[in-house]
């Protein structure tokens, strides 16, 4: 109607848009095309996500602990499109003893799902201790964890500190930090 399409959705609002005019000459660049595929694969993913019943139930929770009357498809796609980020990973007090602690600062814009940490001997080669934020089910979009050794590093060796922050789409991202030999 007038150059506009109405079309009301099934939770009762209405979607304005002007028609686009197809430009049959518009080559689009190649940050255009890119952009589209990365849609399209956004797309895919989401259906495939809301088939398991957990996700989406997970999605649906933080809708309505956000007081929102949106639609989920938008939320999952934004989710899918944006990896979580480690903001933080204060090694100050991490001198390898046992009891030193790790402060660690991750956030999503829907919400950080898992929290794995490593600390890996990097003079020898090997894994000191591995853990996992028990995030008590929740899905939070700004986590603080401050993580308390359980292992000794050897002395005089140097560490390495692996953060990977996790989102409910199944975006990960790493980080590390390095602890010089004492």
């Amino acid at each position: 109607m007038s150059g506009f399409i109405y079309r009301q959705q099934s939770d009762g609002s209405v979607v304005l848009a002007k028609q686009a005019l197809p430009d049959p000459n518009r080559e689009l660049s190649e940050a255009q095309l890119g952009q589209m595929q990365k849609f399209k694969e956004a797309s895919a993913r989401y259906r495939r996500l809301l088939e398991d019943e957990g996700i989406e139930a997970a999605y649906e929770k933080l809708l309505a602990d956000r007081g929102s009357t949106g639609r989920l498809r938008p939320l999952v796609i934004g989710d899918i499109l944006g990896a979580p980020k480690v903001s933080t990973v204060d090694l100050s007090k991490y001198h390898g003893a046992v009891g030193d602690t790790i402060l660690v600062m991750a956030e999503d814009s829907v919400g950080v799902s898992r929290l794995q940490l490593n600390i890996l001997d990097a003079t020898a080669g090997q894994t000191v201790e591995s853990a996992e934020m028990d995030m008590k089910g929740q899905v939070l979009g700004a986590v603080e964890w401050l993580y308390t050794a359980t292992a000794a590093l050897p002395a005089s060796h140097a560490a390495q500190v692996e953060i990977t922050a996790y989102d409910l789409a199944g975006n990960e991202i790493k980080a590390s930090e390095n602890l010089a030999a004492a």
